[in-house]
Order: C-alpha cells, then sequence, then structure tokens
C-alpha cells in the first residue's frame, strides 16, 4: 500500500540512503553522550595479594572451640546459609555472598578479624564476626556463591569495602555514623539509600516493642541519667534512626546502647519512641539489624522485581566497583 504523502516516482535507493544518513547521525549523537567507564583503581597492597589466589581462613567454631581452615569460598558458602538460607531468590543470594565475601576480607584486614579473641580470622559467631552454619548448605547456596567466585566490592582507592549488611529497614539504609560511628572515617561511602524490604520481611520486623529494666538502663548511662523518667531520642541520624538517647544529664549514641543491651534484644535504632514505664524502659521501633549497606530483605524484594545481583549491588553500595580477582 503506497503513501499518500509519499510519491510513488520516489526512488528507492534515495529512501534508503536517507535513512541511513539518519540512523547514522542519530547512533554519532549516541556515541558523543556516552559515559566513558572509569578505568579500574590501583588495587591496594592487600587486594592485589589474592588477585589471582583464592586466599584460605582460619575460623573459630563456638560450641567446640576447635580452629579450622578452610578456603574462603568454602567459608562464604556457610555464611551464606545461616545468614539468609536457601528460600531467598537467587539474585538475592548472589547479592548476599558478594557482600559477604567482601566483608570478611575487609574485617580480616581492617579490623584484625577476631585474631585478639580466638588468635583466628574469623568467628562463627553472628556478633563477633558473621554468621556461619555448614549444615545448612545445599545446592542452590552453592551455585549462588560459585557464579560470583571471586567477586570483590572495591573502592575507588582499591580497598575492600566495608560491605556491612542486616536484615531490614523501614524506607532508607543507615548512614554510617549512625550505626558504626568508628568507621566514619573508614567507610564514608556507606549513605542511606531508599529501600523497601519491609514489603516481604516477617511481621516482627515491621513494628516491635521491647521493654528493658529501668535498673539495666540506668547502668548503662549512670548516675548522670537520674531517674529515666525523662529519657528520650535526644537526636535523629540522616536515615531518621535515633543518633542519642538522652536522661538527666547524661546520653549515649544509640548504637552503643544498643550494643550495651544487646543486639538481639534492642533489635534496630529504627526508633519511633523511647520512654519509662514503671520498672522498664520501653523502645519502640521496626527493622532488625545495625541498617548499614545491604539489607537482606531489600535484596529479596528487588530480586522478586526482577534485578540481578550486580543492579541490587550497585543499589546499596552505589559509590563501589564489583571486580573479580581470581577465578
Amino acid at each position: 500500500m503506497s503513501c499518500k504523502k509519499c510519491p510513488k516516482s520516489f526512488p528507492a535507493f534515495l529512501l534508503i540512503t536517507l535513512l541511513l544518513s539518519i540512523g547514522l547521525s542519530f547512533s554519532g549523537c549516541c556515541k558523543k553522550e556516552a559515559k566513558k567507564s572509569l578505568p579500574p583503581p590501583k588495587l591496594a597492597p592487600e587486594v592485589a595479594k589474592i588477585k589471582n589466589n583464592e586466599p584460605t581462613i582460619t575460623l573459630y567454631r563456638s560450641a567446640t572451640g576447635a580452629k579450622e581452615s578452610l578456603p574462603l569460598e568454602q567459608y562464604i558458602k556457610g555464611v551464606v546459609a545461616a545468614e539468609i538460607g536457601d528460600k531467598f531468590p537467587m539474585e538475592a543470594l548472589k547479592a548476599q555472598a558478594i557482600v559477604a565475601r567482601t566483608m570478611t576480607m575487609a574485617l580480616i584486614e581492617y579490623e584484625n578479624g577476631t585474631r585478639k579473641l580466638h588468635n583466628t580470622d574469623a568467628s562463627d559467631n553472628h556478633t563477633e564476626f558473621q554468621a556461619y552454619d555448614p549444615s545448612k548448605i545445599t545446592d542452590k547456596i552453592s551455585r549462588a556463591v560459585d557464579s560470583t567466585r571471586g567477586q570483590f566490592l572495591i573502592s575507588d582507592k582499591g580497598k575492600y569495602v566495608y560491605a556491612l549488611f542486616h536484615s531490614a529497614s523501614k524506607d532508607k539504609t543507615a548512614d554510617i555514623t549512625e550505626s558504626f560511628p568508628k568507621l566514619k572515617n573508614k567507610a564514608p561511602y556507606l549513605v542511606p539509600v531508599s529501600t523497601n524490604g519491609l514489603k516481604n520481611a516477617p511481621e516482627k520486623y515491621k513494628n516491635w516493642t521491647v521493654q528493658i529494666p529501668r535498673s539495666e538502663i540506668r547502668a548503662i548511662m549512670g548516675n548522670k541519667a537520674g531517674s529515666l523518667d525523662d529519657i528520650r531520642i535526644s537526636k535523629k541520624g540522616p536515615s531518621g534512626r535515633a543518633l542519642t538517647i538522652s536522661a538527666g544529664k547524661a546520653s549515649i549514641h544509640a548504637s552503643d546502647l544498643r550494643e550495651k543491651v544487646g543486639f538481639d534484644r534492642l533489635f534496630s535504632t529504627q526508633l519511633s519512641k523511647v520512654y519509662a514505664k514503671g520498672n522498664y524502659i520501653v523502645f519502640k521501633g521496626s527493622g532488625w539489624g545495625h541498617g548499614a549497606g545491604m539489607e537482606q530483605w531489600g535484596a529479596y524484594t528487588m530480586a522478586k522485581e526482577g534485578k540481578n545481583s550486580s543492579q541490587i549491588i550497585s543499589h546499596y553500595f552505589p559509590k563501589a566497583r564489583l571486580m573479580k580477582l581470581y577465578n
């Protein structure tokens, strides 16, 4: 069928030539606008030493007191198994493998691992290092780890990124100053990003109330805290988390208070309210964990929405580069 607006006599070869010239001009435009990829950073010595060479680490087993030596990749399978299990989507498992692998090396190289505690690189106690349970490793977990073998997050300084991860956050992940103020100068790249993990997280993560004996909080905050009747959130951080808790003439960083109370008792510093009630101090909040880095349930949600592990990683660590150091 001919178009009335185009004369039938218009030579076909001229039409083709015109279309080709238009296409070429557009492609030329696109080439000019394309962003140049940044060259890879020069690797720091501690990173360069494992290039083309999978490291072996030592691990303290808290149940028996035994010390094991095992290849890093085998260890990471046990971490992924213990941290999230194989019910998460494959791309979320891959993302977990990458952050756990990177965080392992960052803790060993920059925080001395668990050498002061056990004279080992790592521990299977999640309050000391990372959770680890080889009995929960499945074929799915092994495939996820194997498919990301040797992949690490590297900073623009060529160092291992502090690839922190936690269970669940409400709306935003935490700024490093909210979760680990002592790492402020070591990990300034850890900034709040939007997240939606509570969409699929268990109900217990969405809203919770925790009551801690008043006497325990007073012992932590000291005599200057007085009766604690006026205990409150006195300052919030960039993501909206509690940054400082005050009472009387005393103040304490919220993350320090959580550590002293116990990570498994005071679930997060994403607090909406803190107040005294009878013999208890009541904490109302949401989320689970320190809040910095990758939110595991956020990774779950992103994977369910069709995002791959690289997209998940780049969302939570936008200033890091994914690099493969060994095959």
